[in-house]
């Protein structure tokens, strides 16, 4: 097969050694061998949920030898991490808690376990185990009825997120210029420190020695600021969420801004429709920029890094990484694993990861087209792909997930908030679309009705707050209004799944 991809980036001669030639018998080989490592040498003896689970459920961790033994596990569901009020602690249940002759991990009051020395040991050697197993970031995803749920971080997840950002870049610059590399400045737009993307922007940056001007996102700054950095450090990469990006670059195209400078867009944290794609590609043409490549990349919290987008016109699917994670595609209903091609949920195991690990994690994304082993026909690569078309639907116990300005939030945490309040009669939450733009960033609209008791001085305010605190982002529109209005908004909803909480979005 010829190969579509430019010449050798100067960054991928430090990437895996054959990352992307691998062939289908060495990746099953390599699968089997790290996981039969993994879950006898750290997960069992160190896991302190799994190895309950294995133990409830009469597993022996030496029978788990390949990628065919995983489905005697059982499934791991987001709530399953999350913290709840008789174990406000559970999430520490899933970080790997080893210990050697002269270091252990601790556990200590609050969320994070720590390293402490016992007796005596060399500092080299408890440098070195701090540094694979001693948590230094702390990430949070969705929790239980708004309480966040924390997954932690070590030196050594970093590393491998920032092999995982080389390869992305590689993938990113597959139809770039051949001298991208002596140029190539980064322009990091994702939301600030609690979000993946915006550490796969940094850690790719630096595994590529590409300098980087991290901007915490453009909420944060304002457009008018956000737009003139972008003109005047004349960016060649820029990576962002996909609402604010079209967002954005509709307020540039409009004030005529130069642009020229962006050859590529790479976006994450909520899904990329080609109609998207292609309405920034025109933006950013119309301001000067020739050819530029628009890409993404699909992540999540328990993966602890991202995969990147191929294809030229249309996706060719998200290029996995098999030697940090195994995938499987089951039926959201059974829980049967699916073959190549079939449609199915996506369920993630940490292979070869640190500090919060998990096994047959249920994300709840549909991949329409599942995956598959063959060759890409953009690029070459081996990797197996994921299907670019996903969706949410994969079954969770409690929680009702959705993405929300590209936060997977549990819509359930609405309820938790309005219901408890005594100034809140009726109330109604509505995610739309601005403008009703199919490509526009989502909005949140809040009516609400007070009770005949109710503090209405502040009220809007107050829930405001409240949401931005269990969210981590505010609602656009908060409205104290009338019963009648907010009855007919409920009733226009057509039998949602939610019945208070109305995704108005396209489909």
């Amino acid at each position: 097969m010829t190969r579509l991809r430019a010449p050798r980036r100067r960054w991928e001669v430090r990437c895996e050694k054959g990352w992307d030639t691998w062939s289908a018998t060495e990746i099953a080989a390599l699968q089997d061998e790290k996981l039969e490592l993994f879950i006898r040498d750290l997960v069992y003896p160190y896991h302190p949920y799994y190895r309950r689970i294995f133990d409830e459920n009469r597993i022996d961790p030496k029978s788990i030898r390949s990628v065919a033994d995983l489905q005697r596990i059982p499934f791991t569901y987001k709530e399953d991490i999350a913290p709840f009020p008789q174990d406000p602690y559970n999430p520490r249940a899933f970080v790997l808690e080893p210990g050697f002759d002269s270091v252990k991990l601790y556990r200590s009051k609050g969320w994070v376990p720590q390293v402490t020395r016992e007796e005596t040991g060399s500092q080299q050697e408890e440098q070195e185990f701090r540094e694979e197993y001693q948590p230094v970031l702390t990430m949070f995803t969705t929790g239980r009825t708004a309480e966040p749920t924390p997954f932690f971080f070590t030196l050594h997840d970093l590393e491998r997120m920032r092999e995982a950002g080389r390869r992305l870049a590689s993938l990113a610059a597959t139809r770039a210029s051949e001298d991208l590399d002596s140029r190539a400045v980064l322009l990091n737009n994702f939301p600030g420190t609690q979000h993946l993307a915006y550490w796969v922007a940094i850690l790719c940056a630096e595994g590529t020695a590409m300098t980087a001007l991290n901007t915490g996102s453009g909420p944060s700054l304002g457009d008018e600021r956000m737009l003139n950095i972008i003109e005047r450090a004349k960016p060649t990469v820029f990576m962002g969420l996909p609402g604010y990006t079209y967002d954005l670059l509709k307020v540039a195209a409009a004030e005529g801004r130069d642009f020229s400078s962006i050859e590529i867009v790479v976006m994450g944290g909520d899904r990329i429709s080609r109609g998207s794609r292609e309405k920034i590609a025109e933006l950013l043409e119309e301001m000067g920029a020739v050819d530029p490549v628009i890409t993404g990349g699909f992540g999540a919290t328990e993966m602890k890094y991202a995969w990147g987008d191929c294809g030229a016109d249309e996706s060719t699917g998200y290029h996995t990484n098999p030697d940090m994670s195994i995938i499987e595609v089951v039926n959201p209903e059974t829980g049967d694993v699916l073959g190549e091609g079939e449609t199915g949920e996506l369920v993630i195991t940490n292979v070869d990861a640190r500090g919060s690990v998990v096994l047959r994690y249920r994300t709840g994304d549909i991949l329409v087209g599942g995956y598959t082993t063959e060759p890409c026909p953009h690029c070459g690569r081996t990797m197996p792909r994921i299907s670019a078309t996903i969706n949410r639907g994969g079954l969770s116990k409690e929680f009702a997930l959705a993405k929300v300005k590209s936060n997977l939030v549990d819509l359930n945490t609405f309820t938790a908030i309005l219901d408890n309040s005594v100034d809140v009669l009726e109330w109604v939450v509505e995610i739309r679309k601005r403008n009703d733009d199919p490509e526009g960033s989502d909005e949140v609209w809040i009516f609400v009705c007070p009770t005949s008791v109710g503090e209405i001085s502040g009220l809007a305010e107050r829930i405001a707050r409240d949401v931005k605190t269990s969210l981590e982002f505010s609602p656009d529109k908060v409205t104290v209004t009338t019963y009648e209005e907010v009855a007919e908004r409920l009733s226009a909803g057509g039998g949602p799944k939610i019945a208070r909480v109305l995704d108005l979005r396209p489909q």
